[in-house]
């Protein structure tokens, strides 16, 4: 042991060798964690400008430089594909044990990571690939731009003195490419600046309106020797909540106290706010029917989905409650859906997008928290407590009946679909609702998962909701891993279609197995992108006539996701049966449990337009060969 740490204090071997090193002699973590901070010097490089300032200047490489800064913004995982030019920054990681790399094999994958990771955390996704693989990783980057997401997405770039003399895997203007989906892009100049960049690429990512930052450091940069100052994260952060002005407040109360059919519709800033509470209070208090967004439009559901006032997603025309004439819009992209007769009023985060189509009576730009909670007061100051009780009991009254009419009308298509001879979505839905925990993080990346999820519970002390609304596929698995690392204790399971396991590659399995994240996969295999042909379908054309599905089809071969699986190394099983359906529900759910992630390859009716069709256009390279063997 004294020769292991001698070779530490000659900086022959690493901290984290040393650390490996004393396991060997049977020394606890905790031990060897204790004996490694014991030998540890302040590292001579390391000025600090006064006990406890924010503010210190630290010398080293501009990888180290980088990592410094990170560590000062309280950044404690890397997700990241390796690359050649990033060494430096990996070199100064080896002494850092504060800061974890999670290694995804494909960049689009280590982006939906992190993706994942800010949803369900809060708090910014930091994500280091290759310059050459940048446009992969961009594939998910769609995600985050839309949902708004604070992610920092970094690469190694052309050497500063070889730009524009087309040098290996160069290419150029490569921060002006992901200028349609990034918040700010730039890259380094100098090594002295990094620091700098770093903090305000966090800075720009995490200030609501959130969104991703894409930085490029040129490889000479990350190498060279330089000083710079680095400084705590929490002097750039800027806070965003603002309390929306008294008088636009009352306006709004105003408005809700007068309106006869009032409609409030809900949206992902509820969740970014963390004022999904206020919302149920604010819709009890006036009896408010309540719609979420349509379609893909959303990536939380921050509302209960069995609250007797929540009645399903928003359309153009409702059934019920009819036609609103005041639409007050909290925290949704897609809700400022107001008809010529009806006024709209909209708080938001985004002052760029807020009121973008629609004429608004009110539009405000405000935390959704504060200004639900300013709200709820002024109401109670300009109305009596026996008038708001007038206003809900009736409204409240009416709303329960049809709620709980249509719940019952979706159970009863539930249970007729669940008895049928093949495993339905209905089935898969009634199961999943039956079998998962309710605190279970339900991660979703497919549309025909759409179908089945008003059979599910979400929000309030239900299953915590996470997709994307733009829906770029093969988002669902990596970003699985994700929110499993920001809740750990927190059952997760990811429902994707095969078309989108497909497109993220069934690699991100690996980094389940490699950082043993239990997490349950359920593969929805209906060896079609079945909603696509819907869509290209209904449109009528000669595939809808002649009955040749030209795209969809994803038959011959068929494939076999359990055996995908277990060559990453993650157990699972093919569910052809709805009899067997629960059982392996059960068993997935057990060996997460123990700590390991499983995949469940279900097989699903198709269902659809040609629905039946295995039609596909034949063609084979191998009857080209003029000379076959």
């Amino acid at each position: 042991m004294k020769h292991l740490i001698k070779q530490y204090l000659d900086h022959g071997i690493s901290r984290r060798q040393l650390l490996t090193g004393l396991g060997a002699f049977g020394v606890s973590t905790v031990a060897a964690n204790a004996i490694a901070r014991s030998l540890a010097s302040p590292a001579p490089q390391d000025a600090d400008y006064g006990k406890g300032s924010p503010l210190r200047e630290v010398s080293g490489t501009g990888g180290a430089l980088l990592v410094a800064q990170l560590k000062a913004a309280g950044i404690s995982h890397i997700f990241f594909n390796p690359s050649s030019g990033a060494g430096p920054i990996y070199d100064a990681l080896v002494d850092e044990p504060d800061i974890h790399l999670i290694k995804g094999l494909q960049e689009g994958a280590c982006v939906a990571m992190a993706d994942g990771y800010a949803k369900a955390s809060g708090k910014i996704g930091v994500v280091i690939i290759a310059h050459i693989g940048l446009p992969s990783g961009m594939t998910q980057m769609v995600n985050s731009w839309r949902d708004q997401i604070p992610l920092l997405v970094i690469v190694d770039a052309t050497a500063r003195g070889a730009m524009g003399e087309n040098s290996f895997q160069e290419y150029e203007h490569a921060d002006a490419i992901t200028e349609p989906m990034t918040k700010w892009h730039w890259t380094a100049q100098t090594a002295d600046k990094i620091p700098e960049l770093v903090r305000r690429g966090i800075k720009f990512a995490t200030t609501p309106p959130c969104g991703p930052v894409f930085l490029a450091f040129p490889t000479d940069t990350l190498r060279e020797e330089s000083k710079a100052n680095v400084i705590d994260q929490s002097k750039f952060a800027v806070q965003m909540r603002i309390r929306p002005d008294k008088d636009d407040i009352e306006r709004v109360a105003r408005l809700l106290l007068e309106a006869k059919n009032p409609l409030l519709t809900v949206g992902d800033d509820l969740t970014w706010c963390h004022a999904q509470k206020e919302a149920v209070d604010l819709a009890e208090m006036l009896g408010l029917p309540v719609v979420g967004e349509v379609g893909n439009g959303f990536w939380s559901m921050p509302f209960p989905t069995r609250h007797p006032l929540y009645i399903g997603p928003q359309f153009a025309r409702l059934r019920y409650p009819g036609p609103a004439d005041l639409l007050l819009n909290l925290g949704s992209r897609i809700g400022e859906r107001a008809t010529p007769d009806m006024k709209l009023v909209t708080i938001r985060l985004d002052p760029i997008n807020v009121a973008r189509t629609a004429p608004a009576e009110v539009a405000l730009v405000a935390d959704l928290k504060l200004a639900i909670v300013d709200l709820i007061a002024a109401l109670r100051s300009m109305a009596t407590e026996e008038h708001l009780k007038q206003i809900r009991e009736e409204r409240t009254t009416k709303t329960r009946e049809y709620t709980a009419t249509m719940r019952e009308f979706r159970q009863t298509v539930g249970r007729d679909s669940a008895g049928r001879s093949t495993i339905t979505m209905g089935r898969l839905g009634v199961e999943l609702e039956s079998v998962l925990d309710k605190d279970t993080c339900y991660v979703v990346d497919a549309d025909s998962g759409k179908t089945m999820d008003t059979l599910l519970s979400f929000g309030g002390a239900d299953k915590q909701y996470f997709g994307t609304s733009p829906a770029v596929l093969g988002w669902g698995i990596p970003a699985a891993f994700g929110v499993k690392l920001a809740h750990p204790d927190l059952p997760v399971v990811s429902v994707v279609g095969d078309g989108s396991f497909l497109f993220s590659g069934p690699q991100p399995l690996w980094t389940f197995a490699r950082y043993k994240a239990p997490v349950t996969h359920i593969v929805i295999n209906n060896r079609s992108y079945n909603n696509e042909r819907n869509r290209i379908w209904n449109d009528g054309g000669r595939q809808f006539a002649t009955g040749r599905d030209m795209v969809c089809y994803l038959g011959d071969p068929d494939i076999d996701y359990a055996k995908v699986a277990a060559a990453f190394g993650v157990d699972g099983e093919v569910v052809t049966e709805p009899a067997k359906l629960r059982d392996a529900l059960e068993r997935a759910k057990r060996a997460t449990a123990d700590g390991r992630p499983y995949l469940l390859d279900v097989h699903v009716q198709r269902d659809g337009i040609g629905a039946l069709s295995e039609w596909y256009p034949a063609y084979s390279v191998a009857d080209l060969r003029k000379r076959k063997v």
